[in-house]
């Protein structure tokens, strides 16, 4: 595997600017490629997914280093574009098409890529990856995914518990408050049972729900200050679009997969690629650090996106994760088209 299909997703950021500079409705440029242009040419210029069934050695001709550094350069991307909006929206004239195009771009960059290499970086014990990846969602102001993500999801996915695994015939509108208020409530649970089991007092710095809430709350108070309201206003829309881009990405991933629990001992089936689905035919223009290999994520989480692989034995998508995002905001096509697969698959 190369590292140019990472690399080469640097002209996100990129074209953010660049509809900038265009103006007007120009300032929806990314979010037009990635769920409008993108899912069309999928339709008309389908190519058949990837197949990489062999283990975690695709990366063998490049050292591992290049593929850390590929990750690690969109940090300081993210958090400069990031950075760069706000300035540009305090101290420039924007008319109300222009701030809420650039809001969503902004947004579509950091849900698809920010919040993809948040996860990517949570899941690592590299202290420095760690933190970085904290930082990315401190970005997003969802610092608490983190610890219901890790403590959470990956111990009760595809279980009633888990609120990122969608029913069969819930539509996303519905999953949507569901997957947002229990991911919040579930992490403070989580939280306090660590505190507990530390026997360390709820409150104070060792809860790291309050050190998130204060650290987001210092970063929202920081950009009224030096940019004003419509800044502050301008960056939550941004962190509207990147937490919705996240929570409909998960209800894509496990949509209607369920594991077997005992009701006897409560013991949870084990993850297998049964319980994910994977990308379907796409283009392969937009490679978000192979997010399309959930499953393999899941059954060996410890394992760097440039060494997760495709498993055959996973429902497939009609289409990829473009299309599908679309697909996912219209239930009764959804429907019509998902469940019907799943219960084919069944």
């Amino acid at each position: 595997m190369s590292p140019w299909p990472f690399i080469r997703i640097l002209l996100m950021p990129v074209m953010v600017v660049v509809g900038y500079w265009l103006g007007g409705w120009c300032n929806f440029i990314v979010p037009a490629i990635c769920f409008i242009i993108h899912p069309l040419l999928n339709v008309f210029l389908l190519q058949k997914p990837i197949i990489r069934e062999h283990h975690h050695h695709q990366a063998k001709n490049y050292p591992a280093i290049i593929f850390r550094l590929t990750a690690l350069l969109y940090v300081p991307v993210i958090t400069g574009l990031n950075a760069w909006a706000i300035y540009i929206i305090a101290t420039s004239e924007f008319n109300l098409i222009e701030f809420i195009g650039l809001a969503l771009s902004v947004g579509t960059v950091n849900g698809e890529i920010g919040f993809t290499l948040a996860h990517e970086f949570i899941h690592r014990n590299n202290t420095i990856e760690k933190t970085v990846g904290y930082l990315l969602l401190l970005v997003n102001l969802y610092m608490h995914y983190g610890i219901e993500h890790v403590w959470g999801h990956h111990v009760y996915a595809c279980t009633e518990k888990d609120p990122h695994t969608a029913k069969i015939g819930e539509s996303l509108y519905a999953f949507l408050p569901r997957a947002v208020k229990c991911t919040f409530l579930n992490a403070w649970e989580i939280e306090i049972k660590r505190l507990k089991r530390s026997k360390k007092i709820i409150v104070g710095f060792n809860n790291y729900m309050l050190l998130f809430i204060l650290l987001q709350s210092l970063v929202i108070l920081s950009i009224y200050l030096l940019g004003g309201l419509k800044s502050s206003i301008f960056f939550l829309l941004v962190c509207f679009m990147a937490a919705l881009l996240l929570h409909v990405v998960n209800y894509l991933q496990h949509y209607g997969l369920l594991r077997k629990v005992s009701a006897a001992s409560g013991k949870i089936e084990k993850m297998t690629a049964h319980h994910s689905w994977k990308s379907g035919k796409h283009l392969q223009g937009l490679n978000f650090f192979q997010l399309e290999n959930h499953a393999d994520h899941h059954i060996h989480p410890s394992h760097r996106y440039e060494d997760l692989k495709t498993l055959s034995d996973s429902p497939q998508h009609p289409t990829g994760y473009s299309g599908m995002i679309v697909l996912a905001f219209i239930p009764p096509l959804w429907f019509h088209i998902i469940d019907k697969k799943l219960l084919s698959y069944k």
